[in-house]
């Protein structure tokens, strides 16, 4: 009688803060040498909390945020690839703490209910005090950095630097949001397909304009103020895929801002849902286009006179003083002069340049030509 194999368990632990593509090679490697694999995802409140500091990110990933990009990458895997989370929080911070540090490890795979033979890390230095603490084989992972010359360290001070190395998961929290304002006819759509294109990424198309053809036939004259969040959440969609897929940077025609005015314009009162929405999504860089150029009827366009387009540049401007929005806003009305200036502050954002001396100011008139 044959004997049943015994299955081969591995385990690997990381702070994965953020997780990369070394990592997700790492995983993909010791998964091919194992039956099941535990990524252990480490976490430490003072120690994360000045990770996140001394870092580019624009916010700081929850522990739950961490865990959901594993679960995102793996998912196809969940059956093999498991993913848990240990607390380090009290124990002496690395190289000191391997004592405690492992009696916490022994209790995780306790309560787990598994048993690792292997330990697979990419460091050198761990592999001795996996060996004695945990009393488990250990196996390198292309420990000199050969395949991917990357580390956590590296994307969290100069992500841009290592953008390829970053996957989509987490790549929201270093994305720049570059949103694109102005009222009707101002030359927002082209400018942001313009942008797009020339840098090379994504860019999230003003929603309201698809809500109108889908759910009321392509007349505003059924829009109500129910119909305001619905075209908000669209939007954000819209913007989250943009983000994800994003080259460094991302260009949003429209903000939530621009959806509040109208809902003021048309309905004559603000909706406390886009309220919710303008500070719970900020942008990281707002330009605001001088209503100037000519205005063009599509057939969804309403407020054409001189007055008209003055008042609603007024209302978006007071929207964006009242929600401490900073916004630099381009004053020329030549197509050619807008993309010239608005390129010269992309290119600031990508390559990490201070731009607040440009926010709440202008870019003067240069010329007419289109």
């Amino acid at each position: 009688m044959s004997k049943t194999k015994e299955k081969k368990v591995g385990v690997i632990f990381g702070k994965f803060y953020p997780v990369h593509t070394g990592h997700i090679n790492m995983i993909y490697e010791a998964f091919s040498k194992v039956d099941e694999l535990h990524v252990i995802v480490c976490s430490d409140t003072v120690r994360d909390l000045k990770l996140f500091y001394d870092s580019k990110m624009k916010r700081m990933p929850t522990v739950q945020d961490r865990l959901r990009w594993m679960q995102q990458i793996f998912k196809y895997q969940k059956n093999q690839i498991f993913i848990h989370h240990l607390i380090e929080d009290g124990i002496p911070s690395y190289p000191n703490g391997w004592q405690s540090w492992s009696e916490a490890v022994k209790t995780l795979f306790h309560e787990k209910h598994f048993e690792p033979s292997i330990v697979f890390s990419s460091e050198p230095q761990d592999k001795a005090p996996y060996e004695k603490y945990l009393g488990l084989e250990v196996s390198l992972v292309d420990p000199d950095r050969t395949f991917f010359n990357v580390s956590a360290t590296k994307i969290r001070t100069t992500p841009f630097q290592y953008w390829k190395f970053i996957p989509k998961e987490a790549r929201p929290f270093f994305a720049k949001t570059v949103a694109i304002l102005g009222g009707e006819s101002s030359g927002k759509s082209v400018l942001v397909n313009k942008l797009a294109a020339v840098f090379n990424t994504t860019s999230a198309w003003e929603y309201g304009r698809e809500f109108v053809f889908e759910k009321l036939g392509g007349d505003e004259q059924a829009m109500q103020y129910s119909d305001y969040p619905q075209m908000a959440l669209g939007h954000q969609r819209y913007i989250d895929y943009a983000v994800r897929h994003s080259h460094k940077i991302a260009f949003i025609d429209t903000d939530f801002i621009t959806t509040q005015a109208f809902c003021i314009q048309y309905e004559g009162k603000a909706h406390p849902f886009l309220d919710s929405m303008i500070k719970e999504y900020p942008f990281d860089v707002t330009i605001l286009l001088k209503n100037n150029t000519e205005w063009v009827d599509d057939g969804l366009r309403s407020l054409g006179s001189q007055k008209q387009r003055q008042q609603f540049q007024q209302l978006l401007k007071k929207l964006l003083d009242k929600y401490k929005v900073p916004y630099i806003e381009i004053e020329s009305p030549s197509y050619l002069d807008r993309y010239n200036q608005v390129k010269a502050v992309i290119e600031k954002v990508l390559n990490e340049e201070e731009i607040s001396e440009l926010q709440n100011t202008t870019f003067p008139i240069k010329g007419t030509s289109q």
